[in-house]
């Protein structure tokens, strides 16, 4: 054994991988969100992915990351054949999304958040209005007339 050597050291390294001290059980709140965001998915749906945001380029002025109080958010996410636009907007601790699906062949659209699940519904022209949406990431599911549905990623509002 080298000079300095020491079982303290070994004990530290070899705890956490026997299961030892470490943060402990997963708290049940997280356990059951994650139960929600796995029992939320459709492996039928076609992903749309982010192809835009507006918070990854900020304005001429305003440092990565950051935005003006009362600025939207604007992102684009596509999918084979599929773009959907988003306006997300803050206001008083709560998010509102006005989006545009493309084509509009979406009947509604289900905003999902870690807790709750909305359903708005699509006008002819494939918009729609989400008011009041906690702070937080959501993932949207628009059911589409004869096609597969769209699911977007989750994104942090």
């Amino acid at each position: 054994m080298p000079e300095d050597y020491e079982a303290a050291e070994d004990e530290r390294v070899l705890a956490p991988l026997r299961g030892d001290g470490g943060p402990g059980p997963m708290p049940e709140s997280t356990r059951s969100a994650v139960r929600a965001a796995f029992a939320g998915r459709r492996t039928d749906s076609v992903f749309a992915d982010v192809h835009e945001d507006n918070a990854d380029s900020p304005g001429e002025g305003l440092r990565a990351g950051v935005s003006a109080l009362g600025t939207p958010r604007y992102v684009e996410l596509r999918a084979s054949g599929v773009e959907v636009h988003l306006e997300i907007t803050a206001l008083d601790g709560q998010r509102d999304i006005v989006g545009h699906i493309s084509p509009a062949d979406a009947s509604t659209v289900e905003v999902r958040c870690p807790y709750r699940v909305t359903r708005h519904e699509i006008d002819a022209n494939g918009a729609f209005v989400a008011r009041g949406l906690p702070k937080g990431p959501v993932s949207l599911l628009f059911q589409r007339t004869g096609e597969a549905p769209v699911t977007t990623r989750w994104i942090t509002t």
